[in-house]
């Protein structure tokens, strides 16, 4: 179905504190609205596809471990960044937040 009206999102809590919106999911890539809740976690995980992240509200910190060395930044209103694929990440929320999330599913 090429349009989804905002009253067909579905709407999961995947963690304590943390909504998933689902906005689209097409054949090879996902578009979703995270909801955070101040100090919810997303526990360590990795996936096999790339997760690209846009932070429309608050502030995160995030731990993405590379082959070669661990990243641990803040981001925050504005802020984007890039998960590869089959790295171990994790999400610890600040301040409430809300980000729209990107996967590309093709692998």
């Amino acid at each position: 179905m090429p349009y989804i009206k905002k009253e067909n999102h579905i709407k999961v809590e995947v963690f304590e504190g943390v909504t998933r919106i689902t906005l689209a999911c097409g054949k090879d890539v996902l578009l979703a609205r995270f909801e955070y809740k101040k100090g919810s976690r997303v526990p360590p995980h990795a996936h096999a596809y790339e997760q690209v992240t846009h932070v429309l509200k608050g502030k995160q910190r995030i731990i993405i471990n590379l082959e070669d060395k661990r990243e641990d930044f803040v981001v925050e209103e504005g802020d984007s960044y890039i998960v590869p694929a089959n790295h171990e990440h994790e999400q610890i929320t600040l301040e409430e937040a809300v980000t729209i999330d990107s996967w590309s599913l093709a692998i």
